[in-house]
């Protein structure tokens, strides 16, 4: 799209204006059009988890259709893939952790700590990584890490102090990215499937 198109797509949008009676959270006349919330907590984290990443998936299929969206986009999607990482790790260390004297971690946003976590999930059940994949997945998380170490990093331009929070990366390539989450979504997938065969065989 030529910038010229561009800002005649932004012209030729739309214009919408508050009016009174606005009202954010509403329900369909027709319940089935509704989104459906889950009040538990549980239920909540899977639909969470797997919600933060459809959601870059969506965004990511949008930013590479159009390149006026993919500089703007760019942010939530790296923020929404961290966040699934980060949930599915809580996930797996809450419910299969306790099992193997395991807590679960829900004050803190390192993902480095909750790797560490989940490795002591793993071993507490005897895994053994016959394949080798775990260092991969490690790398995977470690870099998601040093890219944005406190989830602030593609959600502020700037710290609390008003001063530019720095970024790893100038350019990014979305498709690579989405490929690499694919598969650390089968990792985690296979992960929850595997634990909760052995927590299932426990005493």
């Amino acid at each position: 799209m030529t910038e010229e198109n561009a800002f005649e797509s932004i012209l030729n949008r739309e214009f919408r204006w508050p009016k009174a009676g606005d009202r954010p959270f509403t329900q369909s006349q027709n319940w089935q059009d509704s989104a459906y919330i889950d009040p538990h907590g549980h239920g909540r984290l899977v639909m969470m988890m797997t919600g933060y990443k459809r959601a870059a998936d969506l965004m990511v299929e949008r930013a590479i259709a159009d390149d006026v969206d993919r500089s703007s986009l760019v942010y939530p999607i790296i923020f929404n893939y961290r966040q699934f990482i980060e949930l599915s790790l809580k996930y797996l260390i809450s419910t299969y952790g306790h099992t193997v004297g395991v807590d679960a971690i829900w004050n803190t946003h390192d993902l480095g700590d909750l790797w560490k976590a989940l490795m002591a999930v793993l071993n507490g059940y005897g895994h053994r990584d016959v394949d080798g994949t775990d260092p991969t997945v490690a790398q995977i998380v470690d870099e998601f890490a040093k890219v944005d170490p406190k989830s602030f990093s593609y959600r502020y331009p700037v710290d609390i102090k008003g001063r530019p929070i720095p970024i790893a990366h100038s350019e990014l390539d979305l498709a690579a990215l989405a490929d690499v989450m694919k598969a650390l979504d089968g990792y985690f997938s296979g992960t929850d499937g595997y634990l909760d065969s052995l927590q299932g065989a426990g005493p």
